[in-house]
């Protein structure tokens, strides 16, 4: 049994209004996670990553070329070809993934004068930075990197003690423009002359008020442009600033703005910045806390929570499927049809919905331009997508958000789907023939459950949000007839299937024909015959085949339909396994990216989502209840998580303790009303002070709470508790999991090999 650590040294001790003490040394909690290389990180798969939500660094060794380099991204530098007056031509009519496709930087490369010999490397969680030493045959470098939250650009501060005969060597820097040309040419190269692409001209490397530029220009219009100066100081140090600046559809633009951010950042002082840069990210993480009995999977939730605010920020572009961290790769660019839903997830739980609104932003200023061309087989992608708008808002306990501005779109999601219902021979209404994403090859079939389920969902949610706010009088009758005349979900002996000529009869990684159980919860798993239907459609799903069809995100999604079943231990089986990296052809990295593609495509909404799959083993909260320890592990005898956000608006904190759930507290952020499962509770009791809040014991395990908004209450099943959060005790051999370990190098290099291109200069 795990004991609970009593912090004798308390960084910070909250006493919040509802009497709950937190006790968490943060700096110590969050250097057990530590990413810590014990061999040199050779590739894109093992480097280590730091990142605002815009712009970022992925830092690994070359030793063919005996250089370190920094890669840089910025996540809105992409082609806009067909929409020259437009940052991007996503969404545009006529565009595709090579018009709109992400475009790579470059990277800041640092030469030791020495050979290198090894390089140790570790990546601090709460200071959001890379520290690391090369050593070499003449001496040593250590440096440090951190990209400014608040800054477009990148740090690298150097110190160097390399000598030969006696005498102080210089290390020196060199940029490496990348090539402006999509990465999905370079994966596959045919289609050069297949898509008849036009190359992008080369870069132009230039003096600007004397900083070094690299301006690349594109043949659609315009420019981005990196910047960089080295600022010596004494005893052979020096700090590299490393700017990029993206004012596309602008031409001569960007070089200004990435000067003046080099120059900006090289005359404040470099504490300035530091504190800047840590006092964020320490509010960042201090916003939820989750603790558990499991070093390996706390450490990898905790990189996740990391890597979302290295990937997003809410005046970013929204998260695709490498964030700022750009590699060649398939598919340089952001997905539909599973890929974007999953990424943001966790934001929503995490309490970190103020960086998911990029997400918010490209669906208000894309949705009457996108909705035309997602009518097609795949439209339930799209409408998949609105709810994730809708569920953040939900978790926000938005409902005149909901009302004003998912409600208008989902009423046109379900005037489209109107379009693909017919009416059969018993007067039921039916679906033409959709897609199921990547289900035999992206066919259509008749009866989807993946679009039943989301034509279910939207109507639904229409009908409820109408009758909240007293509207659609006329249009909720008629979606209460679609409703009650929509067919059942097809299945068979084996449960849920495709579609209703098609059943489960291959194993397959998508598991869209279950959306009905989960995130859409259409199918209420407390319903005994709906569960016993949805158990089953699970179990087959992952067993079939011997699982050879599935990768990284079959078991996170795994782990979250056995979570919405209550089935702890198998959704922890799940999670464990990916954790293990046994995810058939998918690979989990040593710094917890995730790839497909035999090592070379990196999809991020795989280990992000298995951040929320994590979650949902402590809280969930469909179907306007908050379960507390829903599906909690036996083996996780002991929990604590704080201010962990509940859909309705609601912050939630808790302790499980010898497996006996200690103390809940929900504060709520917007007046919703309030009902609270705790399944080992028989009776729930006030043990905060103030004043006396209602509860209203519905049945053993569940009670109505009513809270005004900005009240909180800390509960508990008898008064002798003391509610305090602590970090839960893990072995010191188990933490600092991540990073490449001795012996663990990977002996091939995952890259597409890159052809040569002739590129032209600037006209």
């Amino acid at each position: 049994m795990k004991k609970i650590i009593q912090i004798t040294f308390i960084l910070s001790v909250l006493i919040c209004k509802a009497q709950i003490v937190s006790d968490i040394n943060w700096p110590e909690f969050m250097a057990q996670h530590d990413l810590v290389w014990e061999e040199i990180p050779k590739q894109w798969n093992e480097g280590g990553f730091v990142g605002n939500g815009q712009v970022g660094m992925m830092i690994y060794a070359n030793l063919d070329d005996n250089r370190l380099d920094f890669h840089v991204g910025r996540q809105d530098v992409t082609d806009h070809r067909k929409a020259p007056n437009k940052k991007t031509s996503m969404g545009v009519k006529g565009a595709n993934l090579f018009d709109y496709s992400r475009l790579d930087i470059g990277s800041m490369v640092l030469r030791p004068a020495g050979k290198i010999l090894d390089i140790k490397v570790r990546q601090d969680l709460w200071n959001a930075e890379i520290r690391g030493t090369i050593i070499t045959d003449l001496g040593e470098i250590t440096f440090r990197a951190f990209t400014p939250y608040n800054r477009m650009l990148n740090v690298v501060e150097v110190h160097s003690t390399e000598t030969k005969s006696s005498k102080t060597v210089d290390y020196s820097w060199e940029w490496l423009a990348g090539l402006p040309i999509s990465p999905r040419i370079i994966a596959k190269p045919s289609a050069l002359k297949e898509k008849d692409y036009a190359l992008n001209p080369k870069p132009d490397i230039k003096m600007v008020d004397g900083i070094n530029v690299c301006e690349q220009s594109l043949l659609a219009g315009g420019d981005y442009a990196t910047a960089w100066t080295d600022k010596p100081s004494d005893g052979n140090k020096s700090t590299m600033y490393i700017a990029v600046a993206n004012e596309i559809p602008a031409s001569y633009v960007s070089a200004k703005v990435a000067v003046k951010t080099v120059t900006d950042a090289a005359i404040t002082s470099m504490k300035t910045i530091e504190e800047e840069h840590r006092t964020w990210w320490h509010n960042y993480f201090q916003k939820s806390f989750l603790s558990i009995p499991d070093a390996r999977m706390e450490s990898f939730y905790w990189i996740q929570i990391y890597k979302m605010a290295t990937c997003s920020r809410a005046d970013g572009p929204a998260l695709d499927l490498m964030g700022p961290f750009l590699k060649n790769t398939s598919w340089p660019g952001l997905w539909w049809n599973l890929n974007v839903q999953l990424t943001y997830w966790p934001f929503n739980a995490s309490n970190h919905l103020d960086i998911a609104e990029n997400f918010i932003t490209l669906i208000d200023d894309n949705f009457d331009m996108m909705l035309p061309s997602k009518r097609g087989k795949n439209f339930g992608d799209f409408a998949w997508a609105m709810h994730n708008y809708w569920l953040i808002y939900s978790y926000r306990g938005d409902a005149e958000a909901i009302r004003d501005k998912w409600l208008p779109k989902a009423m046109k999601i379900a005037e489209v789907y109107e379009t693909k219902m017919i009416r059969n021979a018993d007067n039921k209404i039916e679906l033409t023939a959709m897609g199921s994403p990547e289900y035999g090859g992206f066919k259509a079939f008749p009866n989807t459950n993946y679009n039943l389920a989301l034509v279910r969902w939207v109507l639904n949610t229409l009908i409820n949000t109408s009758e909240t706010h007293d509207l659609n009088t006329n249009e909720v009758k008629k979606w209460k007839g679609l409703l009650a005349d929509l067919i059942s979900y097809p299945e068979d002996e084996n449960g849920l299937m495709i579609g209703s000529n098609q059943p489960v009869d291959i194993s397959h990684r998508h598991y869209s024909h279950l959306l009905g159980l989960y995130p859409l919860f259409q199918l209420n798993p407390d319903d005994p015959k709906v569960r016993t239907l949805v158990d089953k459609s699970v179990v087959h799903w992952h067993q079939i085949d011997n699982s050879k069809g599935l990768v990284g995100y079959s078991y996170t999604g795994g782990a979250s339909l056995y979570a919405a079943l209550g089935r702890g231990d198998d959704a922890n089986k799940m999670l464990q396994q990916f954790l293990d990296g046994n995810i058939q052809s998918a690979m989990l990295l040593p710094n917890t990216f995730y790839m497909e593609g035999r090592g070379l495509n990196p999809v991020i909404e795989t280990p992000l989502s298995a951040a929320s799959s994590i979650m949902e083993l402590f809280l969930q909260s469909w179907g306007n209840k908050i379960r507390v320890f829903p599906a909690t592990p036996n083996s996780f005898q002991d929990v604590s998580f704080k201010d962990l956000r509940a859909e309705g608006g609601f912050l939630v904190s808790a302790s499980r303790k010898a497996g006996i759930t200690e103390f809940v507290k929900i504060e709520s952020l917007a007046g919703n009303i309030c009902t609270l499962k705790v399944s080992d509770w028989k009776k729930a009791i006030q043990i905060s002070k103030g004043s006396k809040i209602e509860i209203i014991k519905v049945e053993n395990g569940e009670f109505q709470i009513v809270l005004k908004k900005g009240e909180s209450i800390v509960l508990a099943s008898n008064k002798a508790v003391e509610p305090i959060i602590s970090v839960i005790s893990n072995s010191k051999s188990d933490i600092n999991y991540y990073g490449v370990k001795k012996g663990k190098s990977y002996t091939e290099v995952y890259e597409y090999p890159v052809p040569n291109f002739d590129l032209k200069a600037r006209e």
